[in-house]
């Protein structure tokens, strides 16, 4: 096998071939302690919590599109350092887009099911892991648990204007397809005139913004 030099990252002495392992591996300490509250200092059930963590999640998230699991991508990356190895130049494409090929995986989308069907299959799921009364505890616990298992992770504040601008933007696109929807019930014609007129408006709110962006970058370059 040849020798490949790889970009890794650095934790204390300890080396990870991905950011994503080496926060995780920053974020246990957190992990560990919140699933300890959670499971009142219970050393087994926070073993069990801790070690089966992407089965639990997998049945948690019954009925959507399954998010791709820490271990799942740790043996995506293998594979691909393997691939790497082969040092094949029919390979090479792959082996130049490893990383992104890793980072950008996701798995395909899955039937959609009931509020009823989702409750079901999930504790089939977690029944696999362990017995009824511990299934039952992890669906009544959920939201905790997956907090749990989010400890240490930054959540980005929500800018307030941005949330309100998005709903602006969404209520203006609403509005203006309920507009074309009664003018295109009234006929061909006017659905046409009501596309040209939109189309000219859209060109002249263009035109202007444009212009105030010209204007601004000339007088800051004063």
């Amino acid at each position: 096998m040849t020798d490949i030099i790889q970009q890794g990252f650095m934790v204390g002495t300890t080396v990870f071939r991905t950011r994503a392992e080496a926060n995780d591996f920053i974020r246990r300490p957190k992990v560990i302690a919140a699933l300890t509250k959670l499971a009142k200092g219970n050393k087994d059930l926070i073993d069990f919590l801790e070690s089966k963590e992407d089965e639990i999640k997998k049945a948690f998230d019954t009925g959507v599109v399954s998010r791709v699991t820490k271990s799942e991508r740790s043996r995506l990356e293998k594979c691909f350092e393997y691939l790497k190895s082969l040092n094949d130049p029919k390979l090479a494409f792959l082996a130049d887009n490893a990383e992104a090929a890793v980072a950008s995986f996701r798995w395909p989308t899955v039937k959609r099911l009931t509020d009823a069907e989702k409750a079901s299959e999930m504790m089939n799921e977690l029944t696999k892991l362990a017995n009824q009364e511990a299934a039952t505890w992890i669906v009544a616990n959920r939201d905790a648990i997956e907090d749990a298992y989010n400890a240490g992770i930054e959540k980005k504040e929500i800018n307030p204007k941005a949330m309100e601008a998005l709903a602006a933007h969404q209520a203006k696109v609403k509005a203006e397809k309920e507009v074309e929807a009664a003018e295109k019930a009234k006929g061909p014609e006017a659905h046409a005139k009501y596309l040209a007129d939109k189309k000219a408006r859209d060109e002249a709110a263009k035109k202007a913004k444009e212009a105030a962006a010209a204007a601004a970058k000339a007088a800051a370059a004063k």
